[in-house]
């Protein structure tokens, strides 16, 4: 019987390409809080509304579509969703999720915590310091909210005086803003492929080209050094499912790592057109003796732009001739 997979944040980049690649093994469905944003190209029935995360009747939401189109796996794209999924499985308990396991979930979403997650076993991270603790901070330097994606709310400021008008600008707690060293060099979006007992079976570092809040340009690269530095955080919190890690690797070999996703990322669809199933290793499909899952390095994305077109009169002419058609017979 086909696996029924349901990916939340349905409208982002990459959708599309999943439902290409993925269609001849599993029958994906997208969800959306605005569901005219998942691409045309993914059959009607197969997109659907979900409300957003901070609704309070998202899990019952979502459970309830997952038990009406008898989906096996969710996979949740938006970071919002995440605190929600213990909520969802109590309502849907047959449900599997593609995602880490709740308290690393707590942990890497917060950023702050995760710089100080890696900083407690030793692993290299830029240097973060809270708004307290200004009087260290080396500027420029780039600051951000605790909590966030897709560049939101990024920003390189060039002197103290400038973080107050980001609070005012952002219209942030002091709390929930750090201050973080800008790491020169090339940035990798690394996606980690676990299956559901926590076993890492596929590290693929993805060279990125352009970014603009989202990867636009990338291609996989063969990379040991951010390859085994992912390892060590990897053994450092094993988890189950899908995440992902952004990093820095400079020019004198350091890595540092500013982001530690929780979830699948847009270049999710670049990792299974290298060749890896996620998916299937997550549900046991290969044998989880089988370490290193290979992948195809030099694999590229490249994001256009689609511009789609509906002419509302002639909609509205044809369904009117439809009409008249029917009410003749």
């Amino acid at each position: 019987m086909t696996c029924r997979i349901l990916f939340t944040g349905g409208g982002g980049a990459g959708n599309e390409a999943l439902f290409r690649l993925l269609s001849d093994r599993y029958e994906c469905h997208f969800a959306d809080a605005d569901k005219d944003a998942i691409d045309a190209s993914i059959p009607s029935a197969q997109r659907h509304a979900i409300p957003f995360a901070s609704d309070p009747e998202f899990a019952v939401q979502v459970s309830g579509l997952c038990t009406d189109q008898r989906i096996d796996l969710l996979i949740p794209g938006v970071d919002e969703e995440l605190t929600h999924i213990a909520a969802i499985q109590s309502r849907a308990p047959a449900l599997k999720v593609l995602a880490p396991n709740q308290n690393y979930i707590e942990r890497m979403g917060d950023k702050l915590s995760m710089i100080r997650a890696l900083e407690q076993h030793n692993l290299d991270a830029p240097k973060t310091w809270t708004l307290e603790n200004i009087r260290h901070a080396h500027f420029p330097c780039i600051i951000k909210p605790r909590a966030g994606r897709g560049s939101r709310g990024v920003c390189r400021i060039e002197k103290p005086a400038q973080v107050a008008a980001y609070i005012e600008m952002e219209s942030r707690s002091p709390d929930d803003i750090i201050l973080q060293e800008i790491g020169d060099g090339t940035e990798y979006t690394v996606q980690m492929i676990a299956d559901a007992e926590g076993r890492l079976q596929a590290v693929v570092p993805v060279r990125v080209a352009i970014k603009r809040g989202i990867t636009l340009r990338a291609t996989t690269e063969a990379n040991v050094t951010v390859e085994t530095a992912c390892r060590r955080i990897h053994d450092a919190w094993p988890t189950g499912g899908c995440y992902n890690i952004q990093l820095m690797l400079t020019p004198d070999g350091r890595i540092l790592p500013f982001e530690i996703n929780p979830r699948i990322s847009t270049t999710f669809c670049l990792v299974v057109a290298a060749g890896i199933d996620p998916i299937g290793i997550f549900l046991g499909h290969r044998s989880s003796a089988l370490e290193n899952a290979p992948f195809r390095p030099g694999v590229s994305l490249t994001r256009y732009w689609q511009n789609h077109f509906s002419d509302q009169a002639s909609l509205n002419s044809a369904r009117q001739t439809r009409s008249i058609s029917s009410s003749v017979r």
